[in-house]
């Protein structure tokens, strides 16, 4: 019988592990296959034997460092062979630190310094988690993402603080077997891959999940503003674009900030859907929850497009407009903002998603939010009040600001006045959000079974082209709404929003038809009309 011999054994065996990369917010598995290539004459650190072949970008090969330095401190023996190692597929460029670990435990399997996994168990577990040279695991952003690309039944190891939301998976349909397991250092997961210990599954242990977004202000609280806060109910219960103007401190910013309060709650697949976005973008917070509220962004007028709309040199991020996905997207002081930047919106308002390319990737990024605006009458705010200091040319110059075609995606319009006396010492109240919330999601129940088997989500989503097939008109309603139109000079997409917006008044009422006075107060807040 010929004698064993440990080296040749090495040189004949394969192995494979998975894991995974993200580009923008969407995760890719990666096959990592390794083979041992030679018989080295003495023992060398990983770092000067391995190579990594498929496409693998600087960080990929900074991370052979890093193991190298890992394996160093745990006292790990170096190499007995050189290391060939192929990330597949070959085409995708690979990137960042998600590969750390299972390029770790692959070197040391074709090392012959971790016992061989039978092939069905090699593919058993994505591993996922940046290496640190001190041997410990830190987080990782879009772990979600990636964890989405395991395939049914297959189990994630994670570094400690992604396990949250990894525990989301269960909400994709094959994975109800898998598990979830973290660990705070290789050496736990290299003890597990001996079998001396385990490592717990979060997946059986009940996840509680902090909210990440504050609680949006509670309607009670706004004095006064009837019109204001009748346009935010109504803008909430048909998915609305609004744009609030008045004179500065009189509740335009908290009217916005309490819009997300009466959306209806997050749906499961939405809650998924905007978890995978903050983790992409690292905003998950140091426990790596899930997001379990309806997202509210608040964007200064200095910023810019691509912090706006997203982008970015190598691999385009997403923007703010993706952050606000399912959500309200607020921008103050609207005629600050520089025209290319308002301009950028007009796409992703029509379309609810955002489509960016770069030389590196091409990438689409969903960003279906309800814009909520608001701006000052003039210059200095006080426009027809004695208080004014502008002229009527400076007047019209700053309201010019705003372009038809980006005032033609805004649904709502409306006014508000300064408060009076009364109004500002009405006492405040709480739980109104939670009325109007009920009152918002009997609305939202209307649509769902209206567009049931179609793509429309709400009514401001319905196509220019089929308003006529949703918005149904009683004799009356239909006779009031030619007769607005006939007196006014506006586009086809201004006729179309004035029957989106009756028919979110008229879903409101629980009225199957569009009656004359949803019309006329659908009317009322479309200053394009010229009603005001």
């Amino acid at each position: 019988m010929s004698r064993f011999n440990f080296h040749d054994h090495l040189l004949r065996c394969d192995h494979t592990l998975f894991g995974g990369i993200l580009l923008g917010i969407e995760g890719h598995a990666i096959e990592l296959q390794g083979r041992a290539t030679s018989v080295l004459p003495r023992p060398s650190p990983v770092a000067e034997v391995c190579e990594i072949t498929g496409m693998a970008k600087g960080s990929v090969r900074e991370a052979i460092s890093r193991i190298s330095g890992a394996f160093s401190k745990l006292g790990i023996p170096n190499s007995p062979v050189s290391i060939l190692i192929n990330l597949a597929p070959a085409a995708l460029e690979k990137g960042g630190a998600w590969l750390d670990l299972p390029l770790a435990v692959l070197m040391l399997q074709v090392a012959g310094l971790l016992p061989d996994l039978p092939q069905e168990q090699e593919k058993k577990y994505m591993l996922i988690g940046e290496l640190g040279i001190h041997g410990e695991l830190r987080r990782v952003p879009g772990a979600l993402s990636l964890a989405y690309r395991a395939n049914p039944g297959q189990s994630l190891i994670v570094p400690a603080g992604n396990e949250k939301e990894c525990a989301l998976i269960l909400a994709k349909p094959g994975h109800e077997g898998c598990g979830v397991y973290p660990a705070q250092t290789l050496e736990e997961v290299l003890e597990f891959f001996r079998g001396r210990a385990k490592l717990r599954n979060a997946l059986r242990e009940t996840i509680r999940f902090e909210p990440i977004i504050e609680k949006a202000v509670d309607f009670g609280k706004i004095r006064g503003q009837k019109e204001a806060k009748r346009a935010a109910v109504i803008a909430a219960a048909g998915g609305h674009n609004l744009l609030m103007i008045g004179p500065p401190g009189e509740g335009k910013s908290m009217i916005a900030s309490a819009i997300p309060g009466i959306l209806p709650r997050l749906q499961e697949a939405e809650m998924v859907e905007l978890t995978r976005i903050y983790s992409a973008v690292g905003l998950l917070g140091e426990d790596g929850n899930a997001v379990t509220r309806r997202p509210i962004r608040i964007v200064h007028h200095s910023v810019s497009a691509a912090a706006l709309i997203g982008g970015g040199s190598g691999i385009p991020r997403p923007g703010e407009i993706t952050l606000a996905h399912n959500g309200v997207l607020f921008l103050d002081e609207l005629p600050e903002f520089s025209r290319g930047t308002l301009e950028a919106l007009r796409q992703p308002i029509e379309s609810g998603k955002v489509n960016i390319s770069r030389v590196h990737a091409s990438l689409e990024f969903p960003s279906r939010f309800s814009l909520v605006a608001a701006m000052n009458p003039c210059p200095c705010g006080y426009a027809s009040t004695d208080r004014c200091t502008c002229t009527p040319a400076q007047v019209q110059k700053y309201q010019q600001k705003i372009s038809g075609p980006l005032l033609d995606r805004i649904d709502l319009q409306v006014v508000l006045k300064p408060l009076t006396t009364d109004e500002r010492f009405v006492k405040a109240s709480e739980g109104e959000s939670n009325r109007l919330r009920t009152i918002v999601q009997a609305a939202r129940a209307i649509q769902l079974r209206r567009f049931q088997g179609t793509a429309i989500t709400c009514n401001a989503s319905i196509p220019g082209g089929s308003v006529a097939d949703y918005c149904e008109f009683s004799s009356e309603g239909f006779a009031r709404y030619k007769e607005l139109i006939g007196a006014s000079t506006v586009t086809t997409r201004t006729v179309d929003r004035l029957a989106r917006v009756a028919r979110t008044v008229a879903d409101l009422a629980s009225s199957p038809q569009i009656e004359s006075a949803h019309v006329m107060e659908a009317s009322q807040f479309m200053l394009s009309f010229g009603m005001n």
